[in-house]
């Protein structure tokens, strides 16, 4: 898989709206999840998108194949093939098959719980973070009969599994599990994710982005995205990152390694930082 990322740039709205256990960003009254895609986009220096031919919208939301259309006009992006999945899962498979004819400009954005917008160019010639290796776990036993997975027997046995997953990924990028310094992961059960990454050798200190983006609320399909964005904040080059990304029963899980190549720091200069975007002086407070 030689794929990169060379830009990426996220929008977190000032709307807060309590949920009972903490202030999580909302959209706004103006807001709806195009416009929060686009903010998260026109934020991109413009240079990121003189050769983008393909632009894809993840989203959960039911209304596909408008999404895509709407924000290619907003961002004026004319003779381009646009795309809308539902999921990590088919965006991964998407850009394999188009990145070979020019750079993709991939979205996601989520407003079912707590409300993001994250943006990524992926290009095949060159750029600063490197997809070392990538596969998907489909098909595998659902956690079930419940979705706790630190209290499912089922999890017991779908770790089993899962680590084996890891570990040929690993195999696969040929590198030792110790020097993967960073986990982006949507698993919301933090505990049982570092039981699977102990399982195959990884530290519990590269479960420290997605601990941070948790603390703000669960993103749905834009949460390992953002989480990812928190590791190129903090990451310096040569650090490997796994991105973990599964459905709510891990019936299918998509995994990649990536390899930051070089200093990021030219690109986190045209960004505002997380901390900057979750911690707003200026939030507004809904009722």
């Amino acid at each position: 898989m030689k794929l990169h990322i060379s830009a990426w740039c996220t929008y977190i709205p000032r709307y807060r709206k309590n949920n009972g256990k903490a202030l999580i960003p909302v959209l706004g009254p103006d807001e709806d999840l195009v416009t929060m895609s686009y903010e998260s986009c026109r934020i991109l220096r413009q240079s990121c998108y003189h050769n983008v031919k393909t632009l894809i919208y993840v989203s959960s939301d039911k209304t596909i194949g408008v999404k895509s259309a709407l924000l290619a006009d907003l961002l004026k992006l004319s003779d381009i093939r646009k795309y809308d999945v539902n999921d990590l899962y088919h965006l991964v498979g998407v850009v394999q098959e188009v990145v070979d004819d020019g750079d993709v400009l991939a979205v996601s954005s989520d407003s079912s719980s707590a409300a993001a917008a994250v943006s990524m160019v992926l290009s095949k010639s060159g750029g600063y973070v490197e997809v070392v290796t990538g596969n998907s776990l489909i098909n595998s036993p659902p956690l079930l009969p419940g979705k706790d997975a630190k209290n499912d027997f089922h999890a017991e046995l779908y770790l089993n599994k899962l680590s084996k997953f890891l570990k040929d990924l690993i195999d696969k990028a040929g590198i030792k599990p110790q020097v993967i310094k960073y986990v982006a992961t949507n698993i919301k059960d933090l505990r049982y994710c570092s039981k699977v990454l102990r399982s195959v050798g990884i530290s519990d200190l590269a479960l420290e982005p997605s601990k941070y983006v948790a603390a703000a609320g669960h993103f749905n399909t834009s949460h390992t995205p953002l989480t990812l964005i928190r590791t190129f904040e903090i990451s310096s080059p040569g650090d490997y990152i796994l991105l973990l990304d599964s459905d709510e029963n891990f019936s299918r899980v998509t995994s990649l390694i990536l390899k930051v190549n070089e200093d990021l720091l030219p690109v986190r200069g045209c960004v505002n930082y997380l901390d900057k975007l979750l911690n707003n002086s200026s939030v507004i407070i809904l009722q």
